[in-house]
């Protein structure tokens, strides 16, 4: 399956994150009628579409591959959920532990970011323990780095998707991921309208759009140009940047929901150079996401006394050579050590259901 537009999509998630931290740093806060203050909870956004139709085409994958003749559905459904969580956990906590242990050991002050400067706190042992097992929102701690507020959520979206997967498997109708949508949005009008504070509840709507993008394309075939694509990823993000700052909860589930929507109704972006600048950021994106602090911090607060020139060196060594040491260092290494583990359980567990069943039919 090509990936070029959703690698698209998620370039502009992560750089909305990069660039909106970039310019809040340097007091950049509005550029003519675009808030630029949003550019961060934008990319988070994107990410969230994004995230949720990646997983359930993985998903799909990797029930084809295992699941789809397990004679006892009640097992394979539970190894199939313990299968994907292990893959995620490898893939989303090696980095983030990884984060939280250089700003401990080098006590970083990462916890926000304001203009010309970052702010931190010296966190207690709770505090360490909600960053390292990502439940902040769940224990009310403070994020020790500011971007990690999002993976809480993403986490714990995790725990959903594979049942969802396994509901709409046995049909390609849209009606139930719509109607799951329509309910999820219905139920977080009603929550925002008395806790308007960032909630699971409120990103469902978020998150929701990207599985309604996975099952519009299990039916539709694409009807629109791929030249498009980038068009029409962008128009959205700029309506949502003339928003006035705030919980904007309305302006983010339509974001999404359009976004999800337009997904599969576009052919493939083709201009080479597009798709390969996509690609790579795309590929090390998780690391830009997590690491951009550190190279702003370093290059235009640690730095503050050196010329501007070399702050700009710094600051583009660190924040194109972080994303890619850790990715190769530890991100990668820690993927193929998580794909390793759960196809070994995997096989485990389905061979030992299959001589239970076997004895059973004796």
């Amino acid at each position: 399956m090509e990936y070029a537009n959703l690698d698209l999509l998620r370039s502009i998630a992560v750089l909305s994150v990069f660039f909106g931290h970039v310019t809040l740093f340097h007091g950049l806060l509005r550029l003519g009628p675009f808030h630029l203050i949003l550019m961060g909870v934008l990319g988070v956004m994107l990410f969230f579409v994004h995230t949720c139709l990646v997983l359930m085409e993985s998903l799909e994958r990797q029930w084809q591959r295992y699941f789809r003749t397990v004679p006892n559905r009640a097992t394979g459904s539970l190894v199939f959920f313990v299968e994907f969580m292990m893959r995620r956990c490898f893939r989303i906590y090696p980095l983030s532990v990884a984060a939280i242990l250089l700003i401990l050991v080098f006590r970083l002050p990462f916890a926000s970011i304001s203009p010309g400067h970052f702010s931190g706190f010296v966190p207690d042992a709770g505090d360490v323990l909600a960053n390292l097992f990502l439940v902040q929102n769940l224990s009310l701690r403070t994020p020790m780095l500011g971007p990690m507020w999002s993976l809480p959520y993403e986490l714990q979206m995790y725990l959903f998707l594979p049942w969802m997967f396994l509901v709409l498997l046995p049909s390609r109708s849209v009606w139930r991921i719509g109607a799951a949508w329509t309910a999820a949005l219905c139920l977080a009008l009603v929550v925002g309208h008395f806790r308007p504070n960032p909630s699971l509840v409120l990103f469902l709507p978020c998150f929701l759009p990207g599985v309604l993008a996975y099952q519009l394309q299990r039916t539709v075939k694409p009807q629109l140009p791929g030249f498009l694509w980038p068009f029409m990823a962008l128009l959205p993000c700029s309506l949502f940047l003339l928003a006035e700052p705030g919980m904007n909860w309305p302006e983010k589930w339509t974001l999404c929901f359009v976004i999800g929507l337009a997904i599969p109704f576009f052919h493939q972006i083709r201009q080479r150079q597009l798709v390969a600048a996509s690609h790579l950021i795309a590929k090390y994106s998780y690391g830009i996401y997590l690491t951009h602090f550190f190279a702003i911090w370093f290059a235009f607060q640690y730095l503050g006394g050196a010329s501007l020139a070399w702050k700009i060196l710094a600051f583009l060594l660190l924040a194109a050579g972080l994303p890619v040491v850790f990715y190769h260092l530890l991100e990668q290494p820690m993927i193929d050590l998580g794909k390793r583990l759960a196809d070994r359980y995997v096989r485990e567990k389905l061979s030992s259901a299959a001589r239970a069943q076997a004895i059973a039919n004796l």
